[in-house]
C-alpha cells in the first residue's frame, strides 16, 4: 500500500499528464462537506468500474482510487465498496498481484465485495472458462472473520458471494454474482433474497446492461456485441445466464432487490433502465464502465449517496485522479427508491445494528 506522500506524488504527475484530457467534466473539491440536504441516516456506497487496464499499466491510478476511499470513509460515511468485475485485464499473476495490493488496503477498514467479469478468467481469444486466479488472491477464508460477510456458493471461490452490510439506516444484502452465472448460481441467490425478504438487497454482476439501457436478451446478441453468450456460448458447462434472464430468475421475482450494478459494456460506458414490478416496486439497473477513456478510465468511480429518510440516492461519478466530477446526465442523477416497508419500519425505529 502506497503511504500517503507517495500516494500524493503519484496523483500530482497522474494529474499533471491527464488534466487536459478530461472532456465534459467541472473541477469540484472532493473533501467539501456532505450535502446540508443529507439526512442523519445518509451513507455512500462507492462502485468500481472496470479496473482491468490498471492492473495491467496503470496499478497507480486504482491505488489512488482506494486511498481516496480510505481518506473518505468518516466524511462521507462510506458504507461499502462494490467492484463491478473485470478487476485485471488478464488473468495472471502480475496484475492480481497489483490490483491485491490495491484492494486488500480495504480490509478490515469497509466492507467490500468482488464481481468476476470475463477478463477475470482463463481465455483464448473470447471464448472464457470458470478458471480464474481471484480465489488466490482474493480467497473467501480471508473474509470470514469480518461480521458482514456472510458465505459464498461454492466453498474455496469468492466469484459467487453475499454480505449483509450495516449502515445507519440498517442493513443491506449484497448479492455479488460472476459473469454470466450459471443457473444453479441463480437459483442460490434467489434462496438468499428469499431468506431476507425485509433487508434491501443490491445485485453486482458484471455483465447485464447494455449501453443502449437495455438488458442482455439472448434473441438480440447480434445487436449488442458485448453480450454474455459472446464469451461463454450456449453450451456453457451450468448454463449461462444474461441479463434478461437474470432478471426473470432473480431480481424480478424478489422485491426486495432495489438495485442492479455492473460494468462490461465498451458503448459509450454508461446505462441506467429502471423496471416496475408488477406490484409496483422499482429496480433501478445502473451500468458504469470508463475504461475506453485515457489511461483505462482516468480514475473514476461511481459514489451513490442514499439518503434513506427521502428514499432517494444521488449518483455521481468522480475521479480522484483528477479530483473532477462528470457533470453530464448520464453520470450525474438523483433517484428514488423502494424498500421493504417491514424494513422501513424497522429503520424509523431507530433500531440496533443488525448483528450478523
Amino acid at each position: 500500500m502506497l503511504g500517503p506522500s507517495s500516494w500524493n506524488a503519484r496523483r500530482r504527475c497522474v494529474l499533471t499528464l491527464l488534466l487536459g484530457m478530461a472532456v465534459g467534466c467541472r473541477a469540484t473539491g472532493a473533501d467539501l462537506p456532505v450535502d446540508p440536504e443529507d439526512d442523519a441516516e445518509a451513507f455512500t456506497v462507492v462502485a468500481l468500474p472496470d479496473t482491468q487496464y490498471y492492473s495491467a499499466l496503470h496499478p497507480e491510478i486504482m491505488d489512488a482510487q482506494v486511498q481516496w476511499i480510505l481518506a473518505n470513509l468518516d466524511g462521507r460515511r462510506i458504507a461499502l465498496v462494490v467492484h463491478e468485475g473485470d478487476i485485471v485485464d488478464a488473468d495472471e499473476a502480475r496484475q492480481w498481484e497489483r490490483a491485491s495490493r490495491s484492494l486488500h488496503a480495504l480490509d478490515g477498514r469497509v466492507p467490500y465485495v468482488l464481481s468476476a467479469g470475463n477478463h477475470d478468467y482463463s481465455r483464448t481469444a473470447t471464448a472464457i472458462t470458470r478458471k480464474t486466479l481471484i480465489d488466490e488472491y482474493f480467497p473467501p477464508r480471508g473474509f470470514t472473520g469480518n461480521g458482514w460477510f456472510r458465505g459464498t456458493f461454492e466453498p474455496d471461490r469468492i466469484e459467487n458471494s453475499f454480505a449483509i452490510v450495516d449502515t445507519s439506516a440498517g442493513p443491506w444484502l449484497v448479492m455479488a454474482l460472476e459473469f454470466g452465472p450459471r443457473d444453479a448460481v441463480l437459483a442460490w441467490a434467489d434462496r438468499i433474497a428469499k431468506q431476507f425478504p425485509s433487508t434491501p438487497a443490491m445485485v453486482v454482476t458484471h455483465g447485464y446492461l447494455d449501453s443502449d439501457d437495455r438488458r442482455y436478451e439472448h434473441p438480440l446478441s447480434a445487436k449488442q456485441p458485448w453480450h454474455p453468450y459472446r464469451y461463454l456460448g450456449d453450451g456453457a458447462p451450468g448454463g449461462t445466464n444474461d441479463g434478461e434472464e437474470i432478471w426473470q430468475k432473480l431480481v424480478g421475482p424478489n422485491r426486495n432487490v432495489a438495485f442492479v450494478l455492473c460494468g462490461h459494456d465498451l458503448g459509450d460506458g454508461v446505462g441506467r433502465l429502471t423496471s416496475v414490478r408488477a406490484d409496483g416496486s422499482k429496480v433501478h439497473q445502473l451500468l458504469a464502465n470508463y475504461q475506453t477513456e485515457p489511461q483505462g478510465g482516468l480514475g473514476y468511480l461511481r459514489l451513490m449517496r442514499f439518503l434513506p429518510a427521502q428514499h432517494r440516492v444521488v449518483v455521481q461519478t468522480y475521479s480522484p485522479v483528477l479530483d473532477r466530477f462528470k457533470t453530464d446526465p448520464a453520470n450525474d442523477f438523483q433517484l428514488d427508491y423502494d424498500v421493504p416497508s417491514t424494513n422501513l419500519a424497522a429503520s424509523s425505529a431507530k433500531r440496533a445494528p443488525h448483528g450478523v
